[in-house]
């Protein structure tokens, strides 16, 4: 589009291609609803006012017009769907941005996985941009099947417009203690005037200063509202999360005032299909938000142009002239819900049901090479012995809903375990990277399994198999199954598969559509929950399991993690 050829639209002496009449317009700039009508040309928003030359006319009668709306950090592949079809199944409800954090994909296959995920969705209607992962490995006690350098950074964020910055930096340790390999990695984005997220659970005080004095503006990880003013208070952006099993909504949103809203955003991070399919996305929380007592507009601000200010997105998170015509049509702000999406002056979804055609960049091309990185054989049940002969076990406590563990001691020997009646199961950690079999055995408890095991090739974020059990035996054929699979989820009971979903791309997603996946992650839940498990969604409590970089309690392939010391410590005591 030249601007030569909008400004006539704008004054009204040349027809628009498409005029919404009879809008209440959500204005984010003044905080208050225009009534109007508005004109769109080419993919833009050429003027709000009284036009009526237009070479269609869509009547709105009356409903609100609101931007669309953007997520503020989030990775796809969490979404177990292939970025097109995520792309289909978001725009439904109303996102039409997100910045997107492919450091899952990065852990498993490096700079090809990255490049998979901008080239594949190249001409999607979905604006999605990324943020090179800033840790890969995320820590040095585990084994992931790629790095990302230094060099690898420069590359691509000068390569790809769509890239915006350094994605977030979870190693907040490294931070402190000035690491020289991360220090590269900001100055260069720094030096580039890009952004950088960050990931810092709990800092507070001096080392929440010097972490922001590294340049890193951001945080999706603050859990109570005096974690998330004090965020803000030292200058930071508060990304607001909402995903499937870190849900930090209902304690932040109080945090959030008149004078301080336009620091806070939303985000969701990870979340499960079968969320997307029931609950929605950005706009579930633009709901939940109104329903706890904000204002709604500022709700809508949250979700879009606070958003679009700190990334920088220009033409984005406004009903204005020159901006990108991503709006959404919904009947009411306070029971928000996305009636009509548009996307670039087309409709794209209506009552949920998605109406336009979305492909990615020549199609298939990038997902037959997206095998996985599976590197390993079967395994044995030798290889899921505890020889440790101390007479207490330390064990990974798991909670409902939350991706932080603590630290249970058992006063029972880790030759012991599993022991079904203590609810102490046995938990390994195996690298699909590794041929010579990279395997460590821990102890686990709070997930309630009585018989059977459940095993993913899920595991932020390096994403080596897990599997959790109340024998080897089953604990053996549910790992073996994920291996021939490539990757996927499998729930077994006395030898046998009762229920799996495999994830052919990276091991991390599938290539169904995302009701169908979401339909088989129901089938999982109930098939793991028939085995005695008491946790709600035990496959994304299960994918955090392995993450060092959040406390307390957590297992690698290299051992059990005390994240707090930074340290390997041994099953028994």
């Amino acid at each position: 589009m030249k601007i030569e050829n909008i400004i006539p639209v704008a004054l009204g002496e040349t027809p628009a291609d498409i005029i919404l009449k009879n809008c209440r317009i959500v204005n984010v700039f003044t905080h208050k609803v225009e009534e109007g009508n508005i004109a769109l040309y080419k993919k833009r928003i050429a003027g709000i006012g009284d036009y009526t030359n237009g070479r269609e006319i869509i009547d709105l009668h009356g409903d609100y017009v609101v931007p669309g709306l953007i997520d503020a950090h989030l990775h796809i592949e969490s979404s177990m769907v292939e970025p097109v079809e995520f792309s289909r199944a978001v725009l439904s409800r109303g996102t039409t941005t997100v910045i997107a954090d492919p450091h899952e994909i990065a852990n498993v296959m490096g700079i090809s996985g990255i490049e998979y995920m901008l080239k594949y969705t190249e001409g999607v209607p979905l604006n999605i941009y990324m943020m090179i992962p800033s840790c890969a490995p995320a820590t040095d006690m585990e084994t992931s099947g790629a790095e990302i350098s230094s060099i690898d950074t420069i590359r691509l964020v000068t390569k790809y417009p769509r890239v915006l910055g350094l994605g977030e930096v979870m190693n907040y340790p490294g931070v402190l203690k000035t690491d020289h390999d991360l220090m590269t990695k900001i100055e260069i984005i720094r030096h580039l005037y890009k952004k950088i997220d960050g990931h810092s659970p709990g800092l507070s005080g001096k080392e929440l200063n010097a972490y922001v004095s590294a340049f890193i503006r951001s945080d999706h990880e603050c859990t109570t509202q005096r974690e998330a003013i004090e965020k803000v208070s030292r200058g930071m952006h508060v990304l607001i999360r909402e995903g499937s099993v870190a849900r930090n909504l209902d304690d932040l949103i109080g945090a959030v005032t008149e004078e301080n809203e336009r620091f806070f955003s939303f985000c969701t991070d990870d979340r499960h299909p079968d969320d997307v399919v029931t609950e929605g996305h950005i706009d579930n929380m633009v709901r939940r938000a109104v329903a706890k007592g904000v204002d709604p507009i500022t709700a809508i601000r949250m979700a879009t142009i606070n958003t679009a200010s700190f990334y920088g997105l220009r033409s984005m998170g406004a009903i204005a002239p020159s901006y990108k015509a991503d709006m959404v049509i919904t009947h009411s702000l306070e029971d928000f819900f996305p009636h009509i999406v548009i996307k670039d002056s087309k409709i794209v979804a209506v009552d949920g049901k998605i109406k336009a055609k979305i492909i990615g960049n020549e199609g298939e091309k990038f997902i037959e090479n997206m095998d996985g990185n599976f590197r390993i054989s079967h395994v044995n049940e030798s290889d899921l012995k505890i020889a440790d002969t101390s007479s207490k076990t330390r064990a990974i406590q798991l909670f409902n809903n939350s991706i932080v563990t603590k630290e249970k001691i058992f006063d029972v020997s880790p030759l012991k375990v599993p022991d079904v009646e203590r609810d102490l199961l046995k938990i390994a950690v195996v690298s699909r990277y590794d041929p010579r079999k990279s395997i460590s055995v821990g102890a686990v408890t709070g997930i309630g399994l009585k018989t059977g095991a459940v095993a993913t090739s899920v595991g932020h974020d390096s994403h080596n198999m897990s599997v959790v059990g109340t024998n080897d035996r089953d604990m053996v054929t549910a790992i073996n199954r994920v291996i021939d699979l490539h990757g996927g989820i499998v729930v077994v009971n006395k030898g046998k598969v009762i229920s799996e979903l495999p994830l052919p791309i990276a091991g991390l997603m599938s290539n169904l559509p995302m009701e169908e996946v979401a339909n088989q992650i129901k089938d999982l839940k109930e098939s793991a929950h028939s085995i005695g498990c008491k946790i709600d969604d035990p496959f994304m409590v299960l994918s955090f399991v392995q993450l060092a970089v959040i406390p307390k309690l957590r297992i690698t392939n290299l051992g059990l993690v005390d994240v707090e010391k930074h340290e390997f410590v041994s099953v028994g005591l």
